[in-house]
């Protein structure tokens, strides 16, 4: 009898400690499960709040470049690129028919800096208001991205699929326009207008900007890391090349009204020529003269990238039509290779502000076109003496905001 009582009591310790001791992995286990379900949760939220859309593709034929702009729609803020997926379903010269899974740029933490990006990979040029959050694509930002292929397309039609990191995807349904800057999305509507380098004939323009503008000089159509532009020549000192807007029927671009241009250029001279890319109130063509830019043969409100026949690094210039032009330096050497300019109002902190390539913007509220004054866009340069001037563009956009 003692002796069953002490087995069984043995069995009931033996039991009671198996049991102390499975008590932290069951615990644990509960930690476990809740944990993932957490993480689940988590990612559910993130998923559900991400949401994107991709609104222009832009592809030429002949050219193994495809650039497109992914908008972020959600609240979710976009980052982590290095983990997106990118597929392009196109057309290839030497293939035909084919679908192309491109790599996130690892150089310049996958900025485009100007440059098209290896073959099979993507690259960011440019996110639109990049200011809260630099570098992340938040609500209603848009990201121009810019894409090398390993052939060379052969129809204008392809097909872009990009999947975020946590697995929302966007496809396009195949439509692609042939040229190279975007156009404001549904989620920011503006007032717009660009032109169109794609032929060695007059400009081709669409909305805000249309049938007001000249070309002077002799056009022939370049290409730049495979991008299309038209090369403008002019000829004798004074003469000038590029585009601009005619003053006495379309001078609309104010300061209230947020203006903005985006110009894609090139110079192939830096010692003999002037150049403006901007605002202008008077005057067509540049007048004969390194500060008269914005000022002779009137005086003139401007704002705009400057170089005169002395320059060695661009200039933003700005000038509120009384006394000399405002030269504040961008700190970037005058160069041959390609740049993007942007020249935009900020109504509501009363400045007008120039960014060059992926610079931070410079900003002046003084010496300024106040808001009401009527301008003109201008994006021309200016033989200094008899040798030929070359300006390049690829691209000339603007937009208002109008009440």
């Amino acid at each position: 009898m003692g002796l069953s009582v002490a087995i069984a009591g043995g069995i009931v310790m033996v039991t009671i400690m198996l049991v102390m001791l499975s008590i932290p992995t069951v615990v644990n286990t509960i930690f476990s499960i809740n944990e993932v379900s957490s993480q689940s949760s988590k990612i559910e939220d993130s998923v559900s709040k991400t949401e994107i859309s991709i609104e222009e593709i832009y592809t030429t034929i002949g050219s193994p470049r495809i650039n497109f702009t992914l908008i972020n729609e959600g609240s979710t803020t976009l980052w982590d690129f290095n983990n997106f997926n990118v597929l392009i379903e196109y057309t290839g010269a030497i293939s035909g028919k084919k679908t192309e899974q491109l790599s996130f740029q690892q150089a310049n933490n996958g900025e485009c800096l100007g440059l098209a990006p290896p073959i099979g990979q993507w690259c960011i040029e440019s996110i639109s208001n990049d200011v809260a959050d630099p570098k992340l694509l938040n609500f209603g930002e848009i990201a121009n991205i810019r894409t090398s292929l390993n052939e060379n397309l052969v129809s204008l039609t392809a097909i872009v699929a990009v999947a975020t990191d946590n697995g929302v995807t966007f496809k396009t349904s195949g439509t692609s326009i042939d040229t190279s800057i975007p156009r404001p999305n549904s989620v920011n509507p503006k007032k717009w207008g660009q032109v169109i380098p794609v032929t060695t004939g007059p400009a081709q323009l669409l909305g805000l900007i249309s049938a007001s503008l000249a070309v002077p000089g002799a056009e022939t159509l370049v290409y730049d890391n495979n991008d299309q532009g038209v090369s403008v020549l002019s000829g004798g000192a004074g003469a000038n090349a590029g585009v601009d807007q005619v003053a006495a029927l379309f001078n609309i671009y104010r300061l209230d009204q947020d203006a903005k241009l985006i110009v894609k250029f090139r110079q192939t001279e830096i010692t003999t020529n002037r150049m403006f890319l901007g605002f202008r109130s008077g005057g067509t063509t540049l007048p004969n003269a390194n500060d008269g830019l914005l000022h002779l043969p009137g005086v003139q409100n401007g704002v705009g990238l400057c170089i005169n026949s002395t320059s060695t690094t661009y200039q933003f210039c700005h000038s509120e039509g009384v006394g000399n032009t405002v030269w504040d330096n961008t700190g970037v050497t005058e160069d041959t290779l390609p740049h993007t300019v942007e020249v935009y109002a900020e109504s509501a902190n009363n400045q007008w502000c120039l960014k060059l390539d992926s610079g931070s913007p410079l900003c002046a509220t003084t010496n300024i076109p106040v808001a009401g004054t009527l301008m003109w866009m201008n994006a021309e340069a200016e033989s200094v003496d008899a040798s030929t001037t070359t300006f390049i563009y690829y691209n000339i956009y603007t937009e208002i905001n109008p009440p």
